[in-house]
């Protein structure tokens, strides 16, 4: 199954990417129908973005160096160029409205900022799912199995901190020598 997930997730990250052959797409995390990666120029080069993907609905979240976006992927869509409308996301009883700003004959896009990102992410982690309304199409019903997990990983490819998300002590680092003489 894990390998139907991947498979389904790179196809569809390449679908939208015009690839090279030099080009590196990592995976980062898998958890339930979430997965994460982050893709670069070749092996040697940095992340130039970071995705977190539902890979069972086609829902993700998107980060470079001058975006944060939501995206969904219908592929029964014939999308005209320059699509107007909002993606809907409701998540553990808050709405997010996002004004679709870019779009494919498949898929639209929303920018977010990262505040916007952060408050979508902590109402994901007190849910088990999410209502995802493109346009004026039926809603579709995300599930958030595994989506902490990927989400996490995306974080930290795209360097977005978390706030309150300390992730416990660090084993790498030396201990603070500010001690209270106790």
């Amino acid at each position: 199954m894990r390998k139907a997930i991947t498979g389904a997730f790179l196809l569809l990250l390449a679908s939208s990417l015009a690839a090279r052959a030099d080009e590196q797409m990592t995976p980062l995390a898998e958890s339930g129908d979430w997965m994460a990666a982050a893709h670069s120029e070749g092996m040697e080069s940095a992340p130039d973005f970071c995705v977190a993907m539902d890979v069972v609905d086609h829902f993700l979240f998107r980060a470079d160096s001058n975006d944060i976006e939501v995206r969904y992927v219908d592929d029964s869509w014939s999308l005209p160029a320059n699509v107007t409308g909002n993606l809907t996301l409701s998540v553990d009883s808050n709405t997010y409205v996002l004004p679709i700003s870019d779009n494919t004959n498949t898929m639209v896009m929303a920018e977010v900022t990262q505040d916007q990102l952060m408050k979508i992410v902590a109402d994901m982690n007190k849910a088990s799912t999410m209502q995802l309304t493109p346009g004026s199409a039926q809603p579709v019903t995300i599930s958030l199995n595994g989506s902490n997990q990927a989400v996490t990983a995306f974080l930290t490819c795209a360097n977005i901190s978390q706030p309150g998300n300390t992730g416990g002590a660090n084993p790498f680092q030396a201990p603070s020598s500010n001690s209270s003489g106790q």
